[in-house]
């Protein structure tokens, strides 16, 4: 009997690991093209890449680069750029360990709710579903944040019914790791919370909470609590005012039609299955406490009171709820043939609308002129843009407090035609390119006064973007 348990354990042991490691291939063999693309996938990536570059030349988050996400997130993004070498890609090497540790973490859970064969479904979903694509191709706090969430939840699946001090502080490190990156996924809190309730100890609950507060109150000290407060926090509850649930699930609803269509195929076959009494797995719904039901929709419940009520709401954003609405769907699925029929079926569809990750274009027309022209620059030459990815990919620097270029910014007053008109006349800056209407194209006045800081427009295309171009520059 001893032997036979041994060989078991092995063989379980050696499935888990080459689960693990093909899942792990086709993980990375999906992101490659968006890994090497020479141009910016998304605003996001464009942004990070940019500060990425900023940090290269020793300037430090939030004290000098801004930052809108979490403590977390830029030094992860540093610390990437390093492994990858500091090559013009490399911080997107973040992306690609992100993609990774979703993919995994996934499987375990699945590993831990259903059977092998759940939880290959689960994480193979996770890895080529396009919201998953849009957020660990291109550099994206969303694909970091989800990661560890995920892990965390995991962790709570694994050990729902055994909780130490020691795992309770592996499940508050997840947490503190997950909103250390992005908060607007703190929903992981609640299913990691049930399961360190219901154990009924005290140590447990004090010994996960403190480690979560804890390790994500440490990583405010090395920037400053004030900087991370007010463009972590205070710079999103600025512009959360307007609350619109229902333009908010309509957005969500359409996005999971464009980019998620194979997670609603399992979605709506779980139901299917569940309606009709021919569950593969489980036998029944449970609903206790600890119960992988009621921990999945316990986080799937608090991603939708976020979705639905935040302010302004990205398509990113609803990636925080595919990793458990998959792992629902498996575990209460049909007979897999029905399955990966269902899924066969509508794979050209997701096809489709992943394919701007799947084969990312380079860059055309105007956009092209300006990276050629940015590249020209002279030697240490900075350059400004409310699309920083244009400086990125042209291997220049952007100023690090204009890294990040967004709407919000004009939004809050952050940014004003005037900061930016400042930040032109810098030495060092020797173009502005403007790209967008709603952004510096907003500026009535900054047309002006980049012609009284010395600038000419040298390139115009029919969307009235422009770049200037500084007549007599000479970078110290």
């Amino acid at each position: 009997m001893a032997a036979t348990t041994s060989v078991s354990r092995r063989g379980g042991v050696g499935a888990t690991r080459m689960d693990l490691a093909w899942l792990a291939a086709v993980t990375l063999a999906l992101r490659i093209p968006a890994f090497v693309a020479e141009r910016h996938l998304t605003f996001d990536d464009g942004v990070y890449g940019a500060s990425a570059v900023a940090m290269r030349a020793g300037e430090r988050p939030f004290r000098d680069v801004f930052s809108s996400q979490g403590p977390l997130f830029l030094p992860l993004v540093w610390a990437a750029d390093l492994l990858g070498l500091r090559t013009t890609n490399a911080p997107r090497v973040l992306s690609l360990l992100a993609a990774l540790l979703l993919v995994g973490a996934t499987y375990v859970a699945g590993r831990a709710i259903t059977d092998r064969t759940g939880a290959v479904i689960a994480a193979l979903l996770v890895s080529v579903t396009a919201t998953s694509l849009w957020i660990t191709g291109p550099i994206a706090a969303d694909g970091a944040a989800l990661a560890f969430a995920t892990l965390a939840v995991a962790l709570a699946l694994r050990w729902r019914d055994s909780v130490t001090v020691r795992r309770a502080m592996w499940l508050g490190l997840g947490v503190g790791a997950t909103i250390s990156v992005k908060a607007l996924l703190a929903p992981v809190i609640l299913p990691v919370a049930l399961v360190l309730v219901a154990g009924r100890q005290i140590r447990p609950i004090v010994a996960g909470a403190a480690t979560a507060v804890g390790f994500h109150l440490l990583l405010w000290l090395p920037w400053g609590p004030v900087n991370v407060w007010e463009q972590s926090y205070q710079y999103h509850l600025d512009v959360a005012t307007d609350r619109t649930p229902g333009a908010n699930a309509r957005k969500v609803l359409s996005t999971l039609g464009d980019r998620d269509v194979l997670v609603l195929v399992v979605v709506v076959l779980m139901i299917c299955a569940i309606a009709l009494g021919r569950r593969a797995l489980p036998p029944a719904v449970e609903a206790r406490l600890t119960s992988p039901d009621t921990l999945l929709l316990a986080w799937l419940a608090g991603g939708a009171v976020v979705l639905l009520t935040e302010h302004p709401m990205w398509r990113p954003h609803v990636s925080q709820v595919i990793p458990g609405l998959v792992l629902l769907a498996v575990r209460h699925r049909p007979p897999t043939r029905v399955l990966v029929l269902a899924l066969v079926l509508t794979l050209p569809y997701q096809v489709v609308h992943a394919w701007p990750m799947l084969h990312p274009s380079g860059f055309t027309g105007s956009d092209a002129r300006v990276v050629e022209q940015l590249a020209a620059l002279p030697e240490g030459a900075l350059a400004i843009s409310d699309d920083p990815g244009l400086v990125w990919r042209a291997g220049r620097r952007t100023p690090p407090d204009l890294v990040d270029a967004s709407i919000l910014r004009i939004e809050t007053g952050d940014l004003t035609s005037a900061s930016v008109a400042a930040a032109a006349a810098d030495p060092d800056v020797c173009a502005v390119a403007v790209r967008s209407h709603v952004r510096w194209g907003s500026f009535a006045d900054l047309p002006d006064r980049l012609a009284a800081a010395g600038y000419e427009i040298a390139d115009e295309d029919h969307l009235s973007r422009r770049l200037y171009l500084k007549t007599d520059c000479h970078p110290i």
